[in-house]
């Protein structure tokens, strides 16, 4: 399927002349499945010069897409709002969106395509710290802006990539704070089996020790995997006071299943720093997710005005889409911050909006006001606990009121983007 604009032209076959270039065979890739051009139909495009070119990638399709789609959906509800009060800098907003289809190959793939195409000024996308790290030194090798939205590991360390979802220190800590009042002093931790899994894991051994809690068991899990019937044994065996739940994708939302059928959720509470990014509160059943404590700096439940707007626009665009979770939240907050940005600096050329973002200016959006933290690149923000009732929804039981994000990775060193680093474009990798 081409990728078309609403003049009628495709945008990934344009020659110069009857024989192909190497450019133009590179812009060919845009006839690939995937990538969708966001315009009215009927209508003819602009003046290039009146408008801005964005993207966004974002698993629709395969295993991650009960993240996806609703990523999708707000950055779309986004780039709409946007528009309607007066675009970026005067100009429209046009999105590019892209299925990366749960493949990593198609996410190096597809950051390819958006870094030789010169008119891309930001992309907001990925979810897992694969798709990020096979996006992201693609994109900056062609100086592209990457928004990151989903809550993750923390390592990167580049100056033209920006995290909007909280790290682990910023979730983990009061989750553990909360397990060791409520629950007691020993933690068992499963986890899924890449970069993130493992990240975490050595921040849930770092900040239970700090807290007086041993680990009394850690598994890795690969994402395919949807028999749990060993970990459970396992769990039983060891006996601890609580569960650290690391588990994504749809495959292990078995593992709750499996739990609550085992009899275990009635005496051993489970924290998680991702539970309910796909809204899996709604897809067990309410004895199987109840109780369950997360932490993150959105939930629908905020009572705030930016909330009531936000929820009460997206409800009107996409009537039938589900609870908005933090991610998506956080894909509307990057878009935002990006605009601000912009404005600020008068332009979208890259490190004029690099330097707006880390000069400290505040966005207050539907989770609260954030505020880049310049060395880190991440946003300081308010962090909630909440717990699933038994209507399977989100309760916030406590909050965290403008929690800094961590500028190290444990066992391995820091990361300084307006200092030591201010060059770098790099993925910290600890070695375990």
């Amino acid at each position: 399927m081409g990728e078309l604009n609403s003049s009628g032209n495709d945008c990934g076959s344009h020659l110069d002349s009857a024989r192909p270039t190497r450019r133009s065979i590179l812009k060919g890739v845009a006839l690939t499945a995937g990538a969708i051009l966001l315009s009215k139909p009927g209508i003819l495009r602009a003046a290039e010069q009146e408008e801005i070119q964005v993207a966004s990638m974002f698993d629709l399709t395969g295993n991650l897409n009960i993240y996806g789609v609703q990523q999708m959906n707000v950055s779309k509800y986004a780039i709409d709002a946007i528009n309607q009060n007066g675009g970026v800098l005067g100009k429209k907003l046009v999105l590019n969106a892209f299925d990366t289809q749960s493949k990593i190959e198609l996410y190096s793939r597809y950051a390819q395509e958006i870094g030789t195409n010169e008119k891309v000024a930001a992309v907001v996308g990925c979810f897992t710290g694969a798709s990020r790290e096979a996006a992201r030194p693609v994109l900056s090798r062609f100086k592209k802006l990457l928004f990151f939205p989903t809550i993750d590991e923390g390592g990167e360390c580049d100056r033209y990539t920006f995290m909007q979802g909280t790290d682990c220190v910023q979730q983990e800590g009061p989750l553990i704070e909360w397990a060791a009042k409520n629950a007691g002093k020993t933690l068992y931790v499963v986890a899924a089996d890449y970069v993130y899994g493992h990240v975490a894991n050595a921040w849930t051994k770092a900040l239970a020790e700090k807290a007086g809690i041993e680990i009394s068991g850690v598994e890795f899990i690969p994402l395919e995997v949807s028999d749990f019937s060993s970990t459970i044994r396992k769990i039983q065996s060891a006996k601890p006071a609580a569960i650290m739940s690391n588990l994504v994708g749809s495959n292990h939302i078995a593992f709750y299943r499996q739990f609550a059928a085992a009899g275990l959720n009635g005496s051993i509470p489970i924290v998680s720093p991702v539970f309910g990014l796909g809204n899996e509160q709604e897809i067990l059943s309410a004895e199987e997710s109840k109780g369950i404590v997360v932490a993150y700096s959105y939930f629908e439940a905020l009572e705030s005005p930016e909330n009531k707007i936000f929820l009460d626009g997206f409800r009107k665009q996409y009537p039938s889409s589900g609870v908005v979770a933090d991610t998506p939240a956080q894909v509307w907050i990057a878009w935002h911050q990006w605009k601000q940005a912009v404005e600020k600096a008068g332009t979208t050329d890259i490190m004029p909006v690099v330097e707006a973002l880390e000069s400290g200016q505040a966005y207050t959006g539907p989770a609260g006001p954030v505020v880049v933290d310049a060395p880190s690149h991440r946003n300081i923000q308010d962090v909630h606990l909440a717990r699933v009732n038994a209507d399977q929804k989100f309760e916030i039981i406590e909050k965290f009121q403008q929690m800094k994000p961590t500028r190290q990775v444990v066992g391995a060193e820091a990361c300084d983007l307006t200092g030591t680093d201010k060059g770098a474009h790099r993925m910290i990798e600890p070695k375990f």
